[in-house]
């Protein structure tokens, strides 16, 4: 009987981390076939507009991710220590390969009517957000737990949150777009990653 709990519980955690391994699989096949030259072109060289772009990211990054603690509910659940180090480092760098191939075909298809940079932008920008909402519609609100404080009391916060969710996409995108700095981007998408753990105290399993 107990072999049998044991054996159906390891069942159960195996089906609910199949879907996240089959998602990072994914991401990092995207990778190595379509964005080889931003996964090997580590930047070694800061100018001072590049630096002042991650910077306003990394502000705009940790406003975001303390808006969202504000937000959300642990559920009860308690921190899993390894859960916040696997799942933070491994989706918010293998997450960030999609993000940034949803960006490039934007750009790819506005460059067959436009070179001014802003409509690339713009392009890039708008099929991200595609790409971003399909994925939190139809995988992440199955992965994560419920976690949503439907309180009045956070309705203004959360309104804080979608403006700071917004501004932080769009600089993601430019760190991107106007350097090709892949690695800060996906840096600041583990810093992330591992602000929504915490907060809503996910476990892999």
């Amino acid at each position: 009987m107990a072999s049998s709990i044991s054996s159906s519980a390891s069942t159960l955690r195996r089906s609910s981390i199949r879907p996240l391994a089959v998602y990072w699989l994914v991401c990092a096949v995207m990778g190595v076939l379509y964005l080889r030259p931003e996964l090997t072109n580590v930047t070694s060289e800061f100018g001072a507009a590049h630096l002042l772009s991650i910077a306003m990211t990394f502000l705009a990054t940790v406003t975001t991710t303390v808006a969202y603690n504000r937000i959300v509910t642990t559920g009860g659940r308690s921190l899993h220590l390894p859960t916040l180090f696997c799942f933070s480092i491994l989706t918010g760098l293998l997450e960030k390969i999609l993000f940034i191939a949803s960006f490039k075909v934007g750009v790819a298809i506005a460059a067959r009517l436009t070179t001014q940079p802003v409509w690339l932008f713009l392009a890039g920008t708008l099929t991200f957000f595609a790409y971003l909402g399909a994925i939190h519609a139809f995988f992440w609100i199955k992965i994560l737990p419920s976690h949503l404080n439907k309180s009045p009391a956070v309705k203004p916060i959360r309104r804080v949150w979608i403006v700071s969710l917004t501004i932080m996409s769009l600089l993601w995108g430019w760190l991107y777009f106007g350097y090709q700095d892949f690695w800060s981007v996906a840096v600041l998408h583990v810093l992330f990653d591992a602000g929504m753990v915490y907060s809503i105290r996910y476990r892999l399993g």
